[in-house]
């Protein structure tokens, strides 16, 4: 298949109009990077207990999303970051081993694409059940 992909671009010599008459179709040389779009918030919702689901606005780039979340605790003090969970879908983004009752501000990047990471998101705030 290479041989003859090989002998049909020497063929056409350039000229796309030729190339199309193979059957083949002519494949992108823009090889620059493609770099992830922040990906934003639309909406949190309640898991199984101690867990909470994020949707995003999808990046047709991105292979995987990534969430973290920081615990709000007493007077608006966030905790530390701690890894949240990874997916593959944009719409149910996995933020786990939350504590019910507690609540927290969850960011979300996504992953893929020649840049590797995008931007973390603005965070939101969202109350684990």
């Amino acid at each position: 298949m290479r041989q003859l992909a090989d002998y049909v671009e020497t063929a056409s010599a350039n000229d796309l109009a030729k190339l199309y008459t193979s059957g083949f179709s002519a494949a992108s040389t823009n090889r620059a990077p493609v770099h992830l779009a922040k990906p934003v918030i639309k909406n949190i919702k309640p898991g199984m207990s101690g867990q909470l689901l994020a949707q995003v606005t999808r990046d047709k780039n991105a292979q995987n999303y990534e969430s973290r979340c920081a615990l709000i605790g007493a007077g608006g003090v966030t905790g530390p970051w701690q890894a949240g969970g990874i997916s593959r879908k944009s719409q149910a983004i996995p933020v786990n081993g939350l504590t019910p009752g507690a609540t927290y501000i969850v960011q979300v990047r996504a992953i893929g694409g020649s840049a590797g990471y995008s931007d973390w998101s603005d965070s939101v705030s969202h109350m684990a059940m």
